[in-house]
Formats: C-alpha cells, sequence, structure tokens
C-alpha cells in the first residue's frame, strides 16, 4: 500500500497552503526491486522514474509536484501525465486518453487528464487540462493559452521536480472533495503507453510498444487552506495520511 505522508504546513508567496500529501514511488532497475523496466534504464531514462509525487491545496488551486530520479534540464525532454476521476461521470477508459493517444490501460474511467510536457530546450514546461464530458473530450485549458486554468513551472527541473497546478473548481471539486489519480510517465509520440505509474510497485511495461496497466489509483482530499494568522501555531506540524481508493 502506499502511504501518503503530510508535510509541515507551509505559505507559498503569500498564499496559504495545506500540508502535502507525498506519495513515494519504487525508484530504479526493476532486476534490483525498483519499478522501472531495465528496458528503459539501460537507454538512460531515468528520468521517466517517478521518485515521489507531492499533492497538495490552496483556497483555489490543486497542486501536484512529481519529481523523477534526474535532472530535467539536463535531459531536456519527458512527459508527466496525472489521469483524474472527480466521479463526475462514469469517466473513459480507452488507448487515446484526453486526446493524447497513450496506450494505458487506467483499469478504471477518468474525467480529467492533466498532459505535461518539460522541453527547456525549446518551450520549457507547459501542460494541457482535458475533460471528458460521458461521450467526448475536450481541450478545457492549457498553458499555451493562458486561461489560468491550469499552470506550470520548471523552477524544480534541476532537482528532477515537474509542478502543474489545476484550478479544482474548473474540474469540479470544492474543499472537502476526493479525487482519485494516477500519475505517469511517457514518451513523446504516440502511442508511447505510461512507463512508469505511481499506483504500482513493479513494472507497468517492458518496452514502448506495450500497452502500459495502472494500478490501484491513489486518492487526495481537498482540506481548507490555513490562514496566515492560523499559521503561527500549526507550523511544524505533521502527521501521517493513509491515501488509497
Amino acid at each position: 500500500m502506499k502511504r501518503a505522508v503530510l508535510a509541515g504546513i507551509v505559505v507559498a508567496a503569500g498564499a496559504s497552503i495545506a500540508g502535502a500529501d507525498v506519495y513515494g514511488d519504487n525508484v530504479g532497475n526493476h532486476l534490483a526491486g525498483g519499478d522501472l523496466h531495465d528496458f528503459f534504464q539501460s537507454q538512460g531514462f531515468d528520468h521517466l522514474d517517478i521518485v515521489q509525487v507531492e499533492v497538495t491545496n490552496d483556497s483555489q488551486f490543486l497542486y501536484f509536484d512529481i519529481t523523477v530520479n534526474a535532472d530535467l534540464d539536463a535531459t531536456n525532454w519527458g512527459n508527466y501525465v496525472v489521469g483524474l476521476d472527480t466521479g463526475a461521470n462514469a469517466g473513459d477508459n480507452s488507448t487515446d486518453p484526453g486526446s493524447w493517444n497513450r496506450n494505458v490501460d487506467w483499469g478504471r474511467g477518468i474525467t480529467h487528464f492533466l498532459g505535461t510536457w518539460a522541453n527547456d530546450g525549446g518551450s520549457g514546461m507547459g501542460g494541457e487540462l482535458r475533460s471528458f464530458d460521458g461521450s467526448n473530450w475536450n481541450l478545457t485549458d492549457a498553458t499555451y493559452l493562458g486561461g489560468g486554468l491550469i499552470t506550470g513551472s520548471d523552477a524544480g527541473h534541476a532537482s528532477g521536480v515537474q509542478s502543474v497546478a489545476v484550478d479544482f473548481a474548473a474540474i469540479g471539486l470544492s474543499i472537502g472533495d476526493t479525487v482519485e489519480f494516477d500519475v505517469f510517465s511517457t514518451g513523446g509520440n504516440a502511442p508511447d503507453p505510461g512507463v512508469d505509474h505511481l499506483s504500482r510497485s513493479d513494472f507497468a511495461t517492458d518496452d514502448w510498444g506495450v500497452q502500459s496497466v495502472a494500478g490501484d489509483f491513489l486518492s487526495y482530499t481537498l482540506v481548507p487552506a490555513p490562514s496566515s494568522f492560523a499559521l503561527l501555531g500549526l507550523g511544524g506540524l505533521a502527521a501521517a495520511r493513509r491515501r488509497r481508493a
């Protein structure tokens, strides 16, 4: 079972942020107990090996900080996807989630798709928010459209961190709601599979041409962000929470 650890409560850029849930993942070659198949590690693709994902929220945004096992500035490419099931509808489990044509079996329907990329040699960090309306996938917003519903940062790329935030009202969520999710790394071509799924402790695929299969989704509950005043009495508080669908 994955364990999510509630990190210390922090304030970022003047806004109050709830404590982060940290979802760890196995790291390294699958032959040595990791979950990145040797086929990918032998090609030097450690930047597709997920180390952990931190999830948190403030009063408007849901944040995902995806840490991988390499310097993203040095590798210069990588795609990182978050699949969400908000319960808005039955969702979609096709090989074309979010219209990105990723060869993934989610094992269930997803209602929203955050597709992000890390290409510092070109356009830096970018992302798209796509939503399933029960019949079709639609582009809700993208970093290149500037609608503000999805944002991202490449500030942590040297440390292997891909950061993306989504306005949770745009995906039908509010404080107190629980969202179920999976995160995976992938290549830049369709129909690449998910190379490393956060939901699995073993490898999800052993080749670019083989469909990846997700494990049990994880879950996160949006909590009220503490006020700056309240933070004075809460700094350093830590707790542990288990998150599993």
